[in-house]
């Protein structure tokens, strides 16, 4: 339920949900006052001195860094990385391969579904050991490679798992 506030004539404060309910209509009247002398609150847009630390704009367009990126391939995916002697999870998300339309470098990326955040991001090379897809053992929709990963901005040499 949606509640309307707002002060009266009288200084007092006046709190009355928007649905007319049993106890709305006792508190549309506050200490006997009428509807009639409600005064709507007024938002604040600024205060005399004071500048925010802060400003936030609504963006027409964010740009992804794929703009310049034919996708080659797309699935729905859960990423692992091996880390300190067990896999460990990364992300749940669309685990794509992107071709850059001016020097045809191909890279996979992979973006956690719900908050944005890169979590794979590594160039496609054919350079052993790296990018060499096997299967995992005991499953058939889980595949593994190492690459030279630089989702974390620094370079780090990591093994992956995506499971489809």
């Amino acid at each position: 339920d949606k509640v309307e506030t707002g002060w009266l004539k009288d200084s007092s404060f006046y709190v009355a949900p928007t649905r007319r309910t049993d106890w709305s209509i006792f508190m549309a009247q506050v200490d006997g006052q009428d509807e009639e002398q409600y005064v709507p609150e007024e938002e604040i847009k600024t205060i005399p001195g004071w500048t925010p630390s802060v400003s936030l704009e609504v963006q027409d367009k964010v740009e992804t860094g794929e703009e310049d990126e034919e996708e080659l391939y797309s699935q729905r995916s859960k990423l692992f990385r091996f880390r300190d002697g067990e896999w460990k999870e990364r992300g749940l998300g669309e685990a794509k391969l992107l071709k850059h339309n001016g020097n045809g470098k191909v890279r996979f990326m992979l973006r956690q579904e719900k908050t944005g955040k890169i979590v794979a991001n590594h160039y496609v090379i054919n350079l052993p050991p790296y990018c060499e897809l096997r299967l995992n053992q005991g499953s058939e929709k889980c595949w593994v490679w190492s690459a030279q990963d630089y989702a974390d901005e620094e370079p780090d040499n990591a093994q992956f798992a995506l499971k489809f």
